[in-house]
């Protein structure tokens, strides 16, 4: 099959698919479910890993599948809710599932090229765990953690420093 071929019928799919919900046969919930998935399977059948190109589905689609997943959660929580901060780690490990997927993968491009995804997920993440926190009733409880932090913070500096020293060392 030619690229235009399978172009062809991801379209056609994705038409006739926007057509059911437009008319009521699929609820919004499962159309994001579903289009998450169709992003997925087009970076599949366009060939995927085979050409650094297609991460273009793969990005929506894992998006998708974040943002629906969150919409479940939050439609079965009923009145108490989900915590917000869910949300963005939802989507902070989109962005590390395009990055395990896809950039993992290859070995040509850059340092940049490759380890791309992990930026935005690695923020995501922190922040969504902030906002989880800052948002939940343990938020006071942080503040006692935070004393010990620095101090192993102070001892893995103390460890790289000599790690670093004794390799300079053997040079």
């Amino acid at each position: 099959m030619t690229k235009n071929f399978k172009v062809g019928i991801i379209l056609i799919v994705a038409g006739f698919v926007m057509l059911l919900s437009q008319i009521g046969v699929i609820p919004g919930l499962s159309f994001l479910f579903m289009l998450g998935f169709g992003f997925i399977a087009a970076y599949v059948i366009l060939g995927g890993r085979k050409e650094y190109g297609y991460v273009g589905f793969l990005i929506p689609g894992v998006i998708l599948l974040a943002v629906a997943s969150f919409a479940a959660l939050e439609e079965s929580a009923g009145a108490e809710g989900v915590n917000p901060g869910i949300f963005f780690l939802l989507l902070g490990l989109s962005f590390l599932a395009v990055f395990i997927v896809h950039t993992y993968w290859f070995k040509e491009p850059g340092r940049g090229d490759r380890f791309w995804p992990l930026y935005p997920a690695i923020g995501l993440i922190l922040f969504g765990a902030f906002v989880g926190l800052v948002t939940s009733d343990q938020w006071l409880e942080c503040f006692d953690l935070l004393n010990y932090l620095w101090i192993v913070a102070l001892i893995a500096v103390g460890v790289w420093l000599m790690i670093s020293s004794i390799r300079s060392g053997k040079k």
